[in-house]
């Protein structure tokens, strides 16, 4: 059956994992209709592969009268780096080619296989830079247009998430996504980024993010941290040693990686 024009798909594309929800605009943000498929990363491919094969099954039958599409990208598949504040510096495609500069000088010839967009802040603040894989844009960008499908939004987790959350932050604060195997976590001082990790998970998510609070030494943020645990799947340890703030309501915990950001 073919679905309305005026559907919105939201895509989530993790490394085990594709989520899709359908949104009927003018019906709030409550998917009118969702579906999950599992995926797993075969030897020698690209991470991203698996969940990029497993998007081109389910969208024939998902969305089959095409449209729009938001997709947001476990941080799985994101790099980040703060970029500081720089005078010289003036306009968007400046900040870029500084960012590209220090994704070349962290991560070596690597990063010359990488597109660059950076979340700029206000006049002397920090930016926050994302890199992906430009072979997963392309290949992406295709397999949508494949299907009828225009992308209109590509979202890093973090940044969807942050989002939805921003409201319920102290200006000064840890906040911590926590994916199945995937752990980001991100300090803010005064409103604006300060440091911005992510690494493979564990057991014990909470003992991550103490390590990493502990490498900033004198820097380190207020004690309490901000958690938003994003997927099917992801749990928080109830008997933990640090102070942490579970956000959302129990129902939303968890929730879909397709449906964070949803404006």
């Amino acid at each position: 059956m073919l679905r309305s024009s005026l559907d919105r798909i939201r895509i989530g594309l993790a490394p085990n994992r594709v989520d899709l929800a359908r949104l009927r605009i003018g019906r709030g943000t409550r998917p009118v209709a969702e579906t999950s498929v599992t995926c797993e990363r075969r030897p020698g491919e690209a991470p991203w592969q698996a969940a990029l094969d497993a998007l081109e099954h389910a969208l024939p039958d998902f969305a089959p009268g095409g449209g729009s599409a938001t997709v947001v990208l476990s941080n799985a598949f994101v790099r980040y780096l703060v970029v500081p504040w720089q005078p010289e510096i003036s306009g968007v495609r400046e900040l870029d080619e500084l960012a590209s500069l220090r994704f070349s000088r962290t991560f070596g010839e690597a990063a010359a296989g990488w597109t660059i967009r950076c979340s700029a802040g206000g006049y002397g603040e920090p930016a926050l830079a994302c890199a992906l894989d430009t072979a997963l844009v392309e290949a992406l960008t295709g397999k949508l247009r494949a299907c009828k499908l225009r992308l209109v939004s590509l979202q890093p987790l973090l940044m969807a998430a942050y989002n939805d959350v921003r409201r319920q932050l102290a200006p000064t604060h840890v906040f911590a996504t926590v994916e199945v195997d995937r752990l980001c976590v991100s300090i803010m001082g005064q409103g604006h980024w300060r440091h911005v990790v992510s690494r493979r998970g564990s057991a014990d998510p909470a003992e991550v993010i103490e390590q990493e609070l502990s490498a900033l030494g004198s820097e380190a943020p207020p004690a309490e941290i901000d958690v938003l645990l994003v997927g099917d799947g992801v749990a928080w340890p109830e008997d933990i040693a640090c102070a942490a703030r579970l956000l959302g309501r129990p129902e939303e915990r968890g929730v879909s990686l397709a449906l964070r950001g949803v404006a």
